[in-house]
């Protein structure tokens, strides 16, 4: 006998009379609970031998808990990454152990085996001894103590033989157990080496743990790869989500990425890709990346021209470069939308988005729930509007709130007074103009108050003031749905829906010659009378309230006295004025140090105090006539009474009212059917 063979005959006597001396201790702790020594089996084993009899576990039942059929097709595709990556390694393992009595295995992190191979004939003594085949769980709570279990509770390395299984189907075997750990130290899977009992080595448990450490080192550089790749995508999922077309370039002037909307915003129907391709031979060597690249200074939020085989493509964009400061530039980041599509231009523009709905507009008179009705119907068509009305009556706020019940809504509401732009300046507010239009104009041009309000509202107030050579040029965009910048020849398309304002008879001005035929024609496919103030009865007591509600005001603070002042006014400002009046009154019973607004406070404000004292002399040269209807004549000769009464007051409303004796909004009412204006009879109203 040579020393191989001695050696090895004495290792496998004192094996067996580990096994025996296990075997016994096995029985005893079955029998009673405990061991002779604590020296017998590792503290681990004995408390997994202490769960497993508290449990209850048989261990003389071969234990055969296993996966449906459906359910390990399930764990195999949640754990494909897994064995993608361990197979191989476990597939050489068993290919070099060909015929030597072991097999290898791969459970999840719940002790099911997904996968198994090795020598033949342990294979086939697996299936009948252990039941072991793919899906079997080997879980402490199923069969009790084992290594598998053992090294994924532990998290360590764990190898048993024969008895120090729990369940004699397993105390054939020795096995040598290692968890695998992802990136964050989670066990995710265990590798077992699974072999009959005599052939135990400590050798095949650091053979495992070797073969563990490389799994788990592939699984991390895969883990890796899988996040760059998915980090990768992400990135292209953001790019094609933009609705802007967008470009990065690298530091030397290179296209990294771009996106699918590139191709229809540059016209690169031609090119399959422009990723790798130098931006200097698409767009030559003086395009807006290469002057980015070399100044290191960003483009905000501006017209930009790219030149490319002859033609020139203008964008509104942004392009910016992106770096850290130790490492220089890495790259320029090009954001680009059509001209067409400026409407995220308002954004930089304050005041530009109708707050207003027809909820806001407060109103119970006949003549202003007929408007709101007529508003409401006109806010569902396309056509262009005219809102006329006094001063102070509310234009902006109608014209708001047909925006925002229209299919213009989503768009912006851009205002422009055409009564506060110098005429100089007019033209290039409306329409934009080119760079290099004008002495100081911007490089890159600008465009106008038409352009911003595309797929939205234009609102001209006091139309009225527009010269009529900007009238010419107004009609001309309405009728073209086009606009031409000041300096410029490209006609670029718009969709626009046009309010416009005037708080003066437009037709008057027409009969005048102060205002084109043709373009009131144009704007007045609906026209929009707002009543004044003094001919909304009823109105002026909601007003106030709501007035004061939005101040923070109490609504209570009016005294009857001051209510009786502002209803003998007549509001030549109408709501403007009503809420200037509120605001000083109240000041002025503050400062009188009263809790409510009184007629002293309300008589402060200059019109109603001028108004008053007018009255007064009015009311003291005249003799208000018998009121009743046979003097006056009502029935018979309304209209040259109230004629007579309004010449005789010099136009004054309240003292007309009185001597008729009828109340002021009943004599507009009479007034507006007869067709008598009071202007015509003076200012004393």
């Amino acid at each position: 006998m040579d020393v191989s063979e001695k050696e090895f005959a004495s290792n496998y006597e004192k094996l067996q009379q580990r096994i025996s001396t296990l075997t016994e201790a096995w029985e005893q702790f079955l029998s009673t609970g405990k061991l002779v020594s604590d020296n017998i089996i590792s503290a681990e084993v004995l408390s997994s031998w202490t769960r497993s009899r508290n449990r209850g576990i048989d261990p003389y039942n071969i234990p055969n808990v296993t996966l449906s059929e459906k359910e390990l097709k399930e764990r195999l595709e949640k754990n494909s990454q897994l064995i993608k990556v361990a197979t191989p390694f476990l597939q050489a393992i068993a290919e070099n152990v060909e015929g030597s009595g072991f097999r290898v295995d791969l459970f999840d992190a719940d002790i099911y085996l997904l996968w198994y191979c090795g020598d033949r004939k342990v294979l086939d003594d697996s299936k009948s001894h252990s039941q072991i085949k793919p899906g079997v769980c080997r879980s402490e709570a199923t069969c009790g103590t084992n290594a598998i279990n053992l090294a994924a509770l532990l998290e360590k390395p764990i190898q048993l033989v024969g008895p120090e299984h729990y369940n004699v189907a397993l105390q054939h075997w020795t096995c040598s157990a290692v968890p695998i750990k992802d990136e964050n130290g989670k066990v995710i899977a265990v590798i077992n080496a699974a072999g009959y009992y005599w052939l135990r080595h400590t050798h095949t448990l650091g053979m495992m743990t070797a073969l563990g450490k490389s799994i788990e080192y592939c699984l991390m550089q895969q883990s890796v790869r899988n996040e760059l790749e998915q980090a990768n995508n992400f990135n292209k999922e953001i790019m094609e989500s933009i609705n802007d077309a967008l470009i990065v370039v690298d530091a030397n002037g290179s296209i990294m990425m771009a996106n699918k909307v590139v191709r229809k915003s540059f016209g690169l129907g031609e090119f399959d890709s422009i990723t790798g391709l130098a931006v200097d031979s698409l767009w030559g060597k003086n395009n807006p990346f290469s002057e980015v690249l070399k100044t290191k200074q960003p483009i905000f939020d501006r017209e930009i021209s790219f030149t490319m085989q002859g033609r020139t493509i203008r964008l509104m964009g942004t392009i910016r470069p992106i770096g850290f400061q130790e490492k220089g530039l890495r790259c320029v980041v090009g954001t680009f939308k059509a001209r067409s599509h400026t409407r995220g231009m308002i954004r930089n523009f304050v005041g530009w988005k109708a707050h207003f709905t027809f909820e806001n507009l407060i109103g119970e008179s006949s003549d202003f729930k007929q408007t709101l009705r007529l508003a409401k119907e006109t806010a569902k068509m396309d056509s262009n509007v005219l809102i006329e009305g006094e001063s102070g009556t509310g234009k902006e706020l109608f014209a708001q709130a047909i925006h925002n019940d229209s299919g213009y809504s989503d768009g912006p509401f851009v205002v422009i007074n055409c009564a506060a732009i110098p005429n100089g300046l007019l033209e290039s507010e409306l329409f934009g103009y080119e760079g290099g239009a004008f002495t100081g104009a911007k490089k890159e041009g600008q465009p106008g108050k038409f352009e911003l309000a595309d797929r939205g509202s234009i609102f001209l107030d006091e139309i009225n003031s527009l010269p009529i050579e900007m009238q010419a040029k107004i009609l001309r965009t309405l009728q073209n749905r086009t606009v031409i910048r000041l300096g410029g020849t490209e006609e670029i398309p718009i969709k626009v829906r046009m309010i416009a304002a005037s708080n003066v008879d437009l037709w008057k001005m027409v009969q005048r010659k102060e205002f084109r035929e043709d373009l009131f024609y144009r704007i007045n496919v609906i026209t929009i009378n707002l009543p004044p103030l003094r001919e909304r009865e009823n109105d002026l007591e909601l007003l106030v309230n709501n007035i004061l509600t939005i101040k923070g005001i109490p609504t209570d603070i009016l005294d009857e006295s001051a209510i009786k002042v502002m209803k003998n006014y007549v509001w030549p400002g109408n709501i403007r004025e009503l809420e200037n009046v509120l605001e000083r009154s109240f000041v002025f019973a503050k400062a009188r140090g009263a809790f409510k607004i009184e007629a002293e406070d309300v008589l402060n404000y200059p019109g109603i105090e001028r108004e008053m004292k007018k009255n007064d002399a009015v009311s003291n040269k005249l003799i208000i006539p018998n009121r009743d209807e046979e003097t006056l004549g009502l029935k018979d000769n309304e209209k040259k009474t109230i004629l007579n009464a309004l010449e005789a007051s010099g136009g004054n409303i309240s003292i007309t009212a009185q001597m008729l004796g009828v109340a002021r909004n009943t004599l507009y009412r009479k007034m507006k059917r007869f067709g008598i204006d009071f202007h015509d009879y003076g200012k004393t109203v």
